[in-house]
């Protein structure tokens, strides 16, 4: 400290320090510098990151950098575990099935008619044909009616069945207050569809068609 007295008055100056320049420091006390003025960097960060941020805080242009938005947590990956073995083997079958294995392949059915000159038969031959199955030649199957146990029939006969339609007639009342018979077109078979049967119901069935003489279903 020194001390001048100029006419009568007397003035404190305090001697401002040196800084010391940067090229000369190492790096700790570059960092020990930077945390005296609020500066805190990464314990990895280099010489020259850490010099050319002294030189903007000691010229006074330093600017801490925004805090880094939090992450959004990752979407959760749902593992496709793809189609079971089951369902793979049934697609399989369904690419290598030829058209006559799929007109062949068997249904089990309840089959009721609605065409009222039926209603006093028991069943009926089914007969249908086509070129891609069966060399051709006309497949033919009896249908019981109304067989609780179901019957199992061809998909070629059952879409033969599903197709079948009849005209009936309904009196209807006319504007002008007459009755009138119109034509409309109905379903000539309710054919309901059965799951197909168990191992073990096919066991018990066989040996009792076997005891009422082989009725084959």
């Amino acid at each position: 400290m020194v001390m001048n007295f100029d006419k009568g008055e007397s003035k404190q100056i305090m001697d401002t320090p040196t800084e010391t320049p940067i090229a000369k420091l190492s790096d700790t006390q570059i960092r020990q510098e930077l945390q005296d003025n609020g500066v805190t960097l990464h314990h990895k960060t280099g010489s020259g990151k850490l010099a050319d941020t002294l030189v903007k805080v000691r010229a006074g242009t330093y600017t801490a950098p925004e805090p880094a938005a939090p992450k959004a947590p990752a979407t959760p990956v749902v593992k496709n575990t793809g189609p079971t073995e089951a369902a793979v083997a049934a697609m399989r079958k369904a690419t290598t099935e030829t058209k006559e294995q799929r007109a062949m392949k068997l249904v089990r059915v309840i089959v009721t008619a609605n065409d009222p000159l039926m209603s006093q038969h028991q069943g009926l031959i089914f007969t249908v044909g086509s070129s891609a199955v069966n060399n051709g030649r006309m497949i033919k199957k009896y249908v019981p009616f109304n067989n609780q146990e179901g019957w199992h029939v061809p998909k070629i006969i059952y879409d033969q069945m599903e197709a079948a339609e009849m005209q009936k007639f309904r009196q209807v009342t006319m504007p002008d207050g007459n009755k009138s018979m119109q034509a409309y077109i109905a379903k000539k078979f309710n054919v309901q569809v059965l799951d197909p049967l168990t191992q073990g119901e096919m066991d018990a069935l066989a040996a009792s068609q076997q005891a009422k003489g082989g009725m084959q279903v």
